[in-house]
């Protein structure tokens, strides 16, 4: 159990790792040329992964941009721009056909002035072929079948629009990692804003996210027992208790600035108003606790509100790693139909991540 479990937490720290393709970092002990890196060294790394086709067709950068549901993973403040009630589902398969998902649904309710939102998600790492210490290759006929490393998080948010133009939202999630017979466990807060500054469309945004706990893995699977032998190598039956020593590991805290331009479209807009035509671009900063800092850029065309195309572009800073061009471009589009005095809104995202292949993004929100 001791190389099943080494295994495990080494799979979901390269597996999760920020913005769905970290894992290509620095190595994990750098020599010394290097400094020093803490890339893919904190728990629940799934929580790095963005939610939303919308946002992931432009790269992730939509800080200032998002809204409604979405928000609740990107810029919670940002849930209270949506009236009324809305939902979103959305789901990610990562790395081409390697079987792991990312799954995850969000509600909002409008409540005066302010929203209230509540979101899910759920990561899994698809089947895994159980190995032991007897059967490294498999096929333990005392551990036989396939396991999966699943992620959960649940969140809570509240968000108040304080003027027309500023909101200000707070939040905490809980989430847990692990296998069956292994669990981590972490309990953490979000802080975040957006400001509509009313100058050539300028929209500010920020998010603080996952400032919380630490948590140890604890469960069957952290311990096992041996069985003691006697003298003349004839075993007693009676089991010695091992349990292995596991080091407590932080949530992954995030500090998150994005700049929204509204280009074209509204009466704010940089280039005024258009009946037909809408642009909107976005430049975002992203600071995780366990990773460098990373910039991304995106663009958004809507025509006539309902038809949308996106493009957008994820900078990777890790030291000396191998990064082309390609890695981190992403396109996407989407529709919004009315249905019932509501809108229905399909949208998807195509992220180019290199060796970690590519990932696909399809989204359902239904709301305002």
């Amino acid at each position: 159990m001791t190389y099943l479990l080494r295994r495990l937490l080494a799979v979901s720290a390269l597996l999760a790792a920020p913005g769905a393709a970290q894992a290509q970092g620095t190595t994990i002990t750098p020599d010394a040329n290097e400094g020093s890196t803490r890339v893919a060294t904190r728990g629940a790394n799934f929580l790095h992964i963005g939610v939303g086709a919308r946002q992931q067709g432009m790269a992730g950068a939509a800080i200032g941009l998002s809204d409604g549901p979405s928000a609740i993973f990107w810029n919670p403040a940002g849930i209270s721009g949506n009236e009324g009630a809305s939902a979103l589902v959305s789901h990610m398969q990562l790395f081409g056909n390697s079987g792991i998902t990312n799954t995850a649904a969000a509600v909002t309710v409008a409540v005066g002035q302010g929203a209230f939102g509540f979101g899910f998600v759920q990561y899994s790492s698809g089947k895994i072929e159980r190995t032991t210490e007897r059967a490294p290759d498999g096929d333990d006929p005392a551990f036989p079948g396939t396991f999966a490393w699943h992620g959960t998080a649940l969140s809570g948010h509240y968000s108040r629009n304080v003027t027309d133009r500023l909101s200000a939202g707070i939040g905490a999630r809980y989430a847990t990692e692990g296998i069956e017979f292994a669990k981590n466990g972490f309990f953490g807060v979000d802080i975040s804003t957006r400001f509509r500054t009313g100058l050539y469309g300028l929209t500010v945004g920020a998010a603080l996210s996952n400032v919380g706990s630490s948590g140890q893995f604890s469960g069957p699977a952290v311990g096992e027992a041996i069985t003691a032998s006697r003298d003349n190598g004839q075993a007693t039956g009676r089991d010695l208790p091992i349990n292995y020593d596991t080091q407590d590991a932080l949530m992954p805290t995030a500090f998150k600035f994005g700049l929204l331009s509204s280009v074209i479209g509204s009466a704010e807009s940089l280039m005024g108003t258009s009946a037909d035509h809408s642009l909107a671009a976005e430049i975002d900063f992203n600071k995780a606790i366990d990773s460098d800092l990373q910039s991304a850029i995106g663009l958004e065309y809507g025509f006539r509100r309902v038809y949308f195309l996106r493009a957008g572009k994820r900078f990777f800073n890790e030291q000396n790693s191998p990064w082309s061009f390609t890695d981190g471009l992403a396109v996407g589009g989407g529709a919004r139909f009315p249905i019932m005095n509501r809108s229905l809104t399909f949208d998807y995202a195509f992220v180019s991540m290199g060796e970690l292949r590519n990932n696909q993004i399809f989204s359902f929100e239904i709301g305002q």
